[in-house]
């Protein structure tokens, strides 16, 4: 199995690379249903059961998949996060990044922000938490459009259950 470390895009649009040793996944009983907990050096996060098989780890990123493998999800912390009042710049370089995708409007809630990309069947929504100064967490969930309605409802929750270690 090939694993490759997720590249994160940054509110100036330099990328910043995941490196770590493994952390530690519990499955746990979550305020909505089943999750999995990730445990990093850096942050913790709640997870949605449908992600099986975590795909990578280490200690400041998990990636994930469904049983499928056609939802993936991954995370990465940062100690140069982007700040909510930067968020309009970090749009545009996914806009850039993302550019064979057709992009939806960002949403904004308080400390995250997530921006949808379509194309054909396939969507991915990506994500960015500002945590503090030095801290937050960015990824993105890949899923088809047909499962688009289950798995972007959880995507918010899991976001929100991000904390700093």
């Amino acid at each position: 199995m090939a694993i490759a470390a997720f590249t994160l895009t940054s509110c100036s649009g330099s990328g910043e690379k995941a490196s770590g040793s493994a952390a530690t996944s519990n499955q746990q009983q979550g305020a909505t249903g089943k999750s999995n907990e990730f445990v990093g050096a850096n942050f913790t996060m709640t997870y949605p059961e449908i992600l099986v098989k975590e795909t990578y780890k280490s200690d400041n990123t998990i990636n994930a998949t469904n049983k499928d493998g056609d939802v993936k999800m991954d995370a990465t912390f940062g100690e140069m996060p982007c700040k909510p009042e930067d968020f309009g710049k970090y749009s545009d370089n996914l806009k850039i990044v993302n550019k064979d995708y057709t992009p939806q409007a960002p949403k904004i809630d308080g400390n995250i922000m997530t921006m949808k990309f379509v194309k054909d069947d396939k969507a991915q929504t990506q994500f960015s938490v500002f945590i503090d100064e030095k801290a937050g967490v960015a990824g993105k969930f890949e899923y088809p459009l047909s499962k688009a309605e289950q798995v972007e409802e959880l995507i918010m929750p899991m976001l929100k259950s991000i904390k700093k270690k």
